[in-house]
């Protein structure tokens, strides 16, 4: 039998860079390459390479297109990979769309950009699309995507070979988050897992209800409109704001928001989102079929304006309230929300609102734990602002729905590796299967191997 052993390479004790190999079958096989973000060596880890040769890998497989899981990939291929990538189809039209945005981005990097458009063109042309339940065959090993409901495309990668099965859980996604389905839980006839890895991004706590989110979102909005304010909402483009359309639509819908103006300022994000507009077959919830079904579109509020130019997007500090300005990047480590972010700080009627997680060593980071000034663009940014954080918007699982996803898993699994949480949440989970019985449960360390 063939040794079967998981190496950490990324996201362990850490939310960002996940990467993961994996020995299965006789073959080495790379579970996402995304980018370490957030801290002062953020830039100079990302450039180190790997500590296996690119071109003693057979093969790597992506669990989504968010940076943090694909914004390495074209490194490895400059760095000489050449074998199959293999991806959920809209994972393989997000990865290009990132891939494109970070190449641009890191011109900018003290050090030089990580990799050049050739790179990224290099990269696509190795992507390979497979479906969700179709299994696909590596050479000894059998992988097969399930969805995992966190963002659109996003899976979990089951891989069986040697005698053995591992499961890979990517990001595990919130029940109930408008637009997708939700994470697999109903397994059929799969045989027991070997061995699960985990992610614990939330892992030692608990999100906020959607209705009392919603209904904190809602008083925002309702108070910068009687304020003729500003809100600005840092949003990853993928994922987090296409809920947030889709929920203002919602909410003008019922009557609970007025048609004040929303201004979508992140040319990534409008690309996304019609990546989301183009996929409602295999990837759409009930409910948002059923709007489309009726003629209505869930991802356009009444009075959408999707800002393209650099020219307008500056422009908009001129501009009188209310107004809703979403904006990139989610952790304000660039993009425009950082001119955004300039120019309204220093304002008492903004409210800046938060809605995703904010990694150790960001700018989001740090006014969310209440800093009274930063520096944007080597200028010193007084924050007047409300800084309001919304957990419950999340795109990731919290304590109890993990422990809850895992139950589900076909069992007993062998051994749970827990990754992809800073080292509170990582531990936190690791205690809460314990208490719910499912034992040899352990933390993940990087660069340690596992056997299984």
């Amino acid at each position: 039998m063939d040794e079967a052993s998981i190496t950490f390479l990324g996201a362990a004790q850490r939310v960002t860079g996940s990467c993961s190999l994996v020995r299965l079958g006789g073959l080495r096989i790379l579970v996402d390459c995304g980018m370490i973000q957030g801290g002062d060596d953020a830039e100079e880890q990302n450039r180190e390479p790997l500590p296996i040769k690119p071109g003693e890998l057979d093969a790597v497989v992506l669990t989504h297109g968010h940076l943090d899981h694909t914004g390495r990939l074209p490194k490895l291929v400059a760095d000489g990979y050449a074998g199959p990538i293999f991806a959920h189809p809209v994972t393989v039209q997000l990865a290009e769309v990132v891939c494109r945005d970070s190449a641009r981005l890191s011109q900018s990097w003290e050090g030089g950009a990580l990799y050049d458009e050739a790179a990224v063109e290099r990269t696509l042309k190795l992507m390979q699309p497979v479906t969700y339940g179709q299994p696909q065959e590596l050479g000894g090993v059998r992988l097969t995507f399930h969805d995992a409901g966190h963002i659109l495309g996003s899976c979990h990668a089951e891989l069986a070979g040697g005698g053995k099965r591992l499961l890979m859980s990517g990001d595990v996604g919130a029940r109930d988050t408008p637009i997708i389905r939700d994470p697999t839980t109903d397994w059929g006839d799969t045989p027991r897992f070997d061995a699960a890895v985990v992610e614990s991004t939330y892992g030692n706590r608990l999100h906020k209800g959607r209705p009392e989110t919603l209904a904190e979102f809602e008083e925002i909005v309702q108070a910068a409109v009687r304020q003729r304010a500003v809100v600005l909402i840092p949003a990853f483009a993928i994922g987090r704001t296409q809920e947030l359309l889709f929920q203002l639509r919602n909410l003008e819908a019922e009557g609970r928001l007025p048609r004040v103006p929303v201004v979508l300022d992140s040319p990534m994000a409008n690309r996304v989102t019609a990546i989301y507009r183009s996929n409602v077959a295999d990837c759409y919830d009930q409910e948002s079929r059923a709007l489309l079904a009726s003629g209505k579109r869930p991802l356009r509020p009444e009075n959408l304006r999707e800002v393209t130019s650099a020219e307008e997007s500056k422009g908009l500090k001129k501009q009188a309230g209310p107004m809703i300005i979403v904006a990139g990047s989610g952790m304000c480590t660039g993009g425009r929300i950082l001119h955004h972010l300039k120019d309204f700080l220093p304002r008492k009627s903004t409210t800046v609102m938060f809605v995703g997680w904010q990694g150790q060593g960001t700018l989001g980071r740090r006014l969310v734990d209440g800093v009274k000034s930063v520096r944007i663009h080597r200028e010193q940014v007084e924050v007047q602002a409300r800084i309001a954080t919304l957990n419950g918007f999340s795109a990731h699982a919290d304590r109890d729905a993990l422990v809850a996803w895992a139950r589900k898993v076909p069992g007993p699994v062998g051994r749970f590796l827990v990754n992809h949480g800073e080292p509170d949440s990582t531990q936190g989970l690791v205690v809460a299967f314990g208490q719910a019985g499912l034992e040899r449960t352990s933390a993940a360390e990087m660069g340690q191997t596992y056997a299984f």
